[in-house]
């Protein structure tokens, strides 16, 4: 019968490996086995899931280890083990921007991306006639709605910002910031000479830089809305959903409070949502090919969004749609300051 001192030594063992990320759990464990074998039956070993235990040989995901258990009936005793080179990079963030990880650069992108999004939806309020107050809700509802919506609709949890109320901070002070103070900056001024980069066009609208940011934030936000969905256990095509949702329904909301033609939904202005949902996928796909890459996978998903929205208002990219009599009208009903807008 095997000892409860062999037992002891053997899990301290594999308690070691595992904390200092070795790859030496196979190897203890045939190690243990080898001895196991001549004073007792084989170890049985399981893999312990949110639902259910399965042999370790039926793993098909390392997302879905969560520990690993050591049944040895004839001592009566089960050994519980963190085994961390089973697991893939957690799908989430810190609560705050850091620069030690990707996901802490990507928390950073976040609420660049909110601070654009609320400054573009406040400024598209000002535009169609809203007060100090309308502005600001206009522009929390289009930085945050997106993400709101995911969770209510999709994923079926409170909005995200009930927690994390820095969002509604940021996307408050942007909102009121861009009401107050973009009139006072001077059309088509560059932000450094010869750049061609511009807060403000030489026609009032957002300039070249604001439609930079936007398509950072598009990225960023369509990583995070996939995210969001790998974490709810949802599949392929609903996480995918999941970061367009986040990308553009914020400004789908705020098109329809507004009274505008929603801007993902119709063809007078080059492609948005589409880019959003390529992003989110290019994400999800990386992590079936490369699990392990996440900082590559989050990066390059956010300059696919970065490329795409570039070429699309260079060369006008729109969906195929049908010409209609009511085309002309309802590009004409859209104020041509504010076909910049995000989302």
């Amino acid at each position: 019968m095997a000892t409860p001192r062999l037992l002891t030594s053997f899990v301290s063992k594999v308690a070691v490996a595992s904390f200092h990320h070795r790859r030496s759990f196979p190897v203890l464990s045939r190690h243990f086995s080898s001895q196991m074998r001549s004073q007792s039956s084989p170890l049985s070993t399981h893999l312990m899931t949110p639902t259910s235990a399965a042999p370790l040989s039926a793993l098909k995901s390392p997302t879905e280890c969560h520990h690993i258990d050591l049944n040895t009936p004839h001592l009566g005793a089960t050994a519980t083990v963190l085994d961390k080179t089973l697991t893939l990079p957690r799908e989430g963030l810190p609560r705050w921007p850091g620069l030690t990880a990707s996901t802490g650069l990507l928390r950073g992108l976040d609420w660049f991306g909110t601070l654009v999004f609320a400054t573009s939806g406040s400024l598209t309020a000002a535009m169609c006639g809203a007060d100090l107050l309308g502005s600001i809700i206009i522009g929390t509802i289009t930085a945050v709605g997106g993400g709101t919506l995911r969770d209510a609709l999709v994923l079926n949890k409170q909005p995200f910002w009930v927690e994390e109320w820095e969002y509604l901070v940021l996307s408050g002070v942007a909102a009121t910031a861009a009401f107050y103070f973009w009139g006072d900056m001077k059309p088509g001024q560059e932000l450094v000479p010869g750049s061609g980069l511009t807060l403000k066009s030489a026609d009032g609208g957002e300039g070249t830089m604001m439609e930079w940011s936007d398509a950072v934030g598009v990225g960023t936000f369509a990583v995070i809305g996939a995210m969001n969905g790998i974490r709810a256990n949802s599949p392929f095509l609903v996480s995918a959903i999941c970061g367009m949702m986040t990308s553009t329904f914020g400004g789908l909301t705020r098109d329809t409070l507004l009274g505008r033609p929603v801007r993902i939904l119709h063809s007078y202005n080059d492609v948005y949502a589409t880019v959003a949902l390529s992003s989110a996928c290019l994400y999800l796909s990386m992590r079936k090919i490369a699990p392990q890459q996440q900082a590559a996978r989050i990066f390059l998903s956010i300059a696919l969004a970065v490329v795409l929205r570039e070429q699309a208002w260079t060369h006008g990219w729109r969906l195929p749609f049908w010409a209609t009599n009511s085309q002309t009208v309802m590009t004409a009903s859209v104020d041509p300051r504010t076909n910049a807008t995000n989302n």
